[in-house]
């Protein structure tokens, strides 16, 4: 006789239940582990399935707003681009340059990603943020205690507080995703008499998935550039004493922010 298996779904397979007909009794826990796994694995689908993140339209003009809305469930998401949120919601936005919002969701199984993209015509080249590729090596530091999507939302918050503007960038696969910043002029690094007439600051923050829920690694990439007097152009200060201070700075603020 074939068995006759019923499962239901229950949490992680804890009230899964399999009725066995016509199996002598060493192959019982064998299908009723079976059962087990099937329920974890449609809770898994579920729950990949009710993160949701959308914007509308998917088009827009330079000063044109769009509406990005998401859905959530179980632990608080961080949207790349936006910040914190929670359940259902919604907002107005109006990016500047083409991009993607990236929704973040970590559970007690998995770190879940949705990403939606707004084009922008119209709009003017240059926006005041570095191309990724220009960040200097980083420092690097950790993390207790938030979890993944907390210290995102910790980094953010810490960067605006700083009167930073903010962007968020990830791709499928890579274990980590990066916050970082526009230019930021910075009078107090210019020393008199050196000939240098402005510098200006920007970082990235690295923060990767980590290896168990709380702990998490993240590395601050600077990029620091400077102007001579007379001139208009911008000049790369890579690898400088003052462009490591920076970045290790900002490290010892991460750390410690809660």
């Amino acid at each position: 006789m074939n068995p006759k298996i019923k499962v239901r779904q229950g949490v992680k397979g804890a009230n899964a239940s399999a009725r066995v007909e016509g199996e002598p009794p060493h192959r019982v826990k064998y299908l009723m582990r079976l059962a087990q796994i099937c329920t974890v694995l449609l809770l898994l689908e579920s729950s990949a399935a009710s993160q949701v993140l959308q914007i509308r339209p998917a088009e827009v003009r330079a000063g044109q707003a769009a509406t990005l809305s998401w859905d959530t469930t179980g632990p608080p998401g961080f949207i790349l681009g936006y910040g914190k949120v929670l359940g259902r919601g919604s907002a107005t936005v109006s990016p500047e340059s083409s991009g993607d919002f990236t929704l973040v969701v970590e559970t007690k199984a998995d770190i879940q990603y949705r990403t939606v993209r707004i084009s922008v015509s119209g709009s003017r080249g240059d926006d005041g943020f570095p191309s990724l590729g220009d960040f200097e090596v980083a420092a690097t530091g950790s993390h207790e205690g938030a979890g993944y999507t907390g210290f995102q939302g910790l980094v953010w918050d810490v960067l605006q507080h700083l009167g930073y503007g903010l962007k968020g960038d990830f791709a499928p696969k890579r274990p980590y995703v990066t916050i970082y910043t526009n230019f930021a002029n910075r009078p107090d690094l210019v020393a008199k008499g050196d000939g240098i007439r402005a510098r200006r600051l920007a970082l990235a923050v690295d923060i990767y998935e980590p290896a168990k829920l709380g702990a998490v690694a993240f590395g601050v990439r600077p990029r620091l550039e400077f102007q001579y007097r007379g001139e208009s152009d911008w000049r790369s200060d890579r690898e400088s004493p003052q462009s490591r201070k920076e970045a290790t700075d900002v490290v010892r603020l991460l750390e410690q922010a809660k």
